[in-house]
């Protein structure tokens, strides 16, 4: 805040303040000038008689002195505007350059007053993310060094007050016409935050929002809205379920009200702001007023924190939006986040001290990798994941299903909860206790794999480069570098990785790409367990390469020497939930069967199955009768006679499931349909057929035909294997196949 220049001469001025009932917590009153133009004169406290005096500089020109009485404030966030928000008394002061003295300056300060100087800071707290996807999967990561504006909003009251009698009138149209309202007006779409290649679809920009079911842009409401339910992001905590809106009705008295004077209407819609609410946010973008209180900075783990001082005019709780802006280019702050319309993205009524969550889908936000409170005991390594899924849905790897367990099933072992297989490019994450490095000399560590059968000399290293990436200021620029982990040579020891330290060389940890930043190896299980395919007969050709294969987790000393972590007392660990967000709580990783302490080592069992999956649809028939010409036409003598259509889907271990159906033309829901796991093989077929759902009969050609006498028929058949590598189903595998035909009657059919 700047002040005054001091003139050689200044007058001084006497604040007398007569404080009725003043209560203990009332420590400190200040009285302040300030000139016509915000400049800060002087600041002086009062004394217990309630006292203080100004010194106002005289210039060579009259000037208009705003003094204010008020609590106090730190310079830094000292500014008129402010300390009248916060409910300070004010009044003016003509100062002229003859002027020798000023009359004293009265106040009364009494409890009209002064309640609301005291316990009107609030705490505001909350969580800046980024909304990713990857492999399919949308993760929310942290946004680091992220400045967070904090704004208050004017309250709905004020709003209503302030509309201009055309906007009051258009209101009044609203409630006294259909409910929900239709023909409500759109606002204009706002210009695109990047042209071409960066263009951002604001549909995209729901997820920006803090409630948790954010309202359509306008464009996707369109020109009518008929379900207030779709509307959403007007306030922070959840509404009722779109049922219950549908079917509210305006009360009575809200309608009567939009019929009589202003002053009764306005009463009458802030006694329902509930329900008007999403309706005004879009209604009234351009009457919404926000006042910047304070910005903050995100943490590593994308947390902000800050003490607002809660405005003199909003009597009750504060309502709060947020803006949030990053440095991404060389001394430029792009705005990562700022949802409009405003009062449809306002937290309102915000309870101090509850978390804010604030979630940017922005292009160009940095992330920073996850950070969950981990709870285990003291220098701990966690396996905590293949990719993104937990190794506590690992079969084997769990208190359920770990090896002697009533859940275990040596057939399973290794496969997820779900029967699911792994396969492509497996990523192992792990996460370790900063102890290690600091406190026991452990610096690095290995990820081999191999077969169980296979000797010990067997076990294949990762050689994929293992990277980490921070940003830092060089010069006021943010820069992005890697941070290479290896593999490296260290010692005797080859294709070691260094643990990541706790902290980058300078600057924060980022997240640039979640897969790769988050990986500690890598293992190509199609390079060593490809799959194999059918022959033309639906038979499997050559030998299956799938089945179990063994992941080894080692650690080294800074020498490249391997360490006895039972010895350090380093403790194994898994996460003990499928759920990675939150805290993560941790399992022993030695009780679950998992650790050899022999070989100083752990040892986690994934079972791996890269075979593609088989689709093929053979001729139908009706009653023996094939679709054997190429015009695919079946003729057919009467309406009660099956439709026989056969089709193979194959996966060599079952690790498939298939979805056959028989549509008429263009009618959905198709005439038929089946769906299961898929067979091994074409012998296994039939059996693996069930109808779907069960009890339903097979097709005839009157359940096909329906009203029909002559129509065609699509057959359409998709197998989809189930293998996973920890991101994404590798649908790589999946086949698909389609075929047609006719149904037509024939010389003497009954149709």
């Amino acid at each position: 805040m700047a002040t005054a220049k001091r003139g050689e001469r200044n007058v001084p001025l006497e604040i007398r303040t007569t404080i009725t009932e003043r209560p203990a917590e009332l420590t400190s009153v200040v009285a302040y000038a300030f000139s016509k133009g915000g400049t800060l004169l002087d600041m002086q406290p009062l004394d217990k008689g309630g006292s203080a005096k100004l010194a106002l500089p005289v210039g060579k020109e009259a000037q208009a002195v705003r003094v204010v009485l008020g609590p106090e404030m730190d310079k830094g966030e000292l500014d008129v505007g402010e300390l009248l928000r916060r409910g300070g008394l004010d009044a003016h002061v003509a100062l002229r350059p003859n002027m020798e003295r000023l009359p004293p300056l009265l106040f009364e300060l009494g409890p009209d007053v002064w309640p609301h100087w005291i316990g009107r800071r609030c705490l505001v707290k909350g969580t800046l993310l980024k909304s990713v996807v990857a492999g399919g999967i949308t993760l929310k990561l942290p946004v680091c060094n992220a400045a967070i504006d904090i704004y208050e909003v004017d309250p709905w009251p004020f709003i209503i007050i302030k509309l201009p009698e055309y906007e009051i009138d258009r209101l009044r149209d609203i409630v006294v016409g259909p409910w929900p309202p239709i023909d409500l007006p759109i606002t204009p779409r706002p210009p695109e935050r990047f042209p071409g290649a960066f263009r951002v679809d604001l549909a995209g920009e729901v997820s920006l929002n803090p409630q948790p079911l954010p309202p359509e842009p306008p464009e996707r409401i369109g020109a009518r809205i008929t379900d207030p339910g779709t509307i959403r992001g007007f306030n922070p905590q959840p509404e009722p379920p779109r049922e219950m809106l549908r079917s509210l009705a305006l009360p009575a008295e809200l309608q009567i009200a939009a019929r009589s004077s202003r002053a009764v209407f306005e009463r009458a819609v802030v006694a329902h702001l509930e329900l008007l609410r999403p309706i005004l946010c879009w209604l009234f973008p351009m009457f919404v007023k926000r006042t910047k209180l304070v910005t903050v900075m995100t943490d590593e783990c994308g947390h902000f924190r800050a003490v607002i001082w809660r405005s003199y005019f909003n009597l009750d709780v504060p309502d709060l939006y947020f803006v949030a802006r990053q440095r991404i280019w060389p001394g430029f702050w792009v705005t990562i986040y700022e949802p409009t319309p405003v009062a449809c993205h306002t937290w309102w009524n915000y309870v101090c001290g509850t978390e804010v969550t604030l979630v940017t889908t922005h292009p160009l936000a940095h992330a920073c990798p996850p950070c969950p409170p981990i709870v285990a005991p003291n220098n701990w390594v966690l396996f905590m994941a293949v990719g993104n899924t937990s190794v506590w849905r690992i079969h084997g790897a769990n208190d359920t299903t770990k090896v002697g367990a009533p859940g275990h099933d040596p057939a399973k072992l290794g496969l997820l909860d779900d029967s699911a297989p792994w396969g492509g490019s497996l990523r192992p994450r792990l996460e370790f206790d900063s102890s290690l490095r600091s406190d026991l000399g452990v610096r690095y560590y290995r990820v081999s794999y191999k077969r169980p059968a296979e000797a010990e000399s067997e076990w294949r290293p990762n050689t994929d480069a293992i990277n980490r990436h921070y940003t830092h200021e060089v010069g006021g620029d943010l820069i992005l570098e890697q941070y290479p982990l290896g593999p490296q040579s260290v010692g005797a020891s080859a294709h070691l990785c260094e643990i990541p330290p706790a902290l980058p060389p300078t600057g924060q940890w980022s997240t640039p790409n979640v897969v790769l930043d988050t990986q500690s190896a890598v293992i190509p299980t199609v390079a060593v367990a490809p799959g194999t395919t059918f022959d033309a007969g639906g038979n499997p050709v050559g030998t299956d390469q799938g089945g179990p294969w063994q992941i080894k987790v080692e650690l080294f000393d800074a020498a490249g020497n391997l360490v006895d972590p039972e010895a350090l007392g380093i403790k194994w660990r898994v996460p003990a939930s499928s759920d990675l967000s939150g805290t993560i709580q941790t399992r022993d990783a030695a009780l679950l069967g998992l650790v050899d302490a022999a070989q100083n080592r752990m040892v986690l069992t994934v079972r791996v199955d890269n075979n593609p999956t088989f689709a093929r649809i053979d001729a139908p028939s009706v009653g023996g009768s094939a679709a054997a010409d190429e015009c695919g036409v079946m003729n057919y003598a009467s309406r009660a006679l099956g439709v026989d259509a056969p089709f193979l889907a194959l996966q060599r271990n079952r690790f498939a499931s298939y979805s056959f159906y028989v549509q008429r033309g263009a009618v959905s829901p198709p005439e038929y349909s089946a769906a299961g796991t898929a067979a091994a093989n074409a012998a296994g077929m039939p059996a693996a057929i069930p109808p779907s759902p069960p009890g339903d009969p097979l097709p005839t050609v009157g359940s096909l035909l329906d009203l029909c006498v002559l129509a065609g028929f699509t057959e359409n058949l998709y197998v989809a294997h189930r293998a996973t590598d920890g991101w994404s189903r590798q649908d790589q595998y999946d086949s698909r196949t389609a075929r047609a035909f006719v149904l037509a009657p024939g010389p003497t059919s009954n149709a």
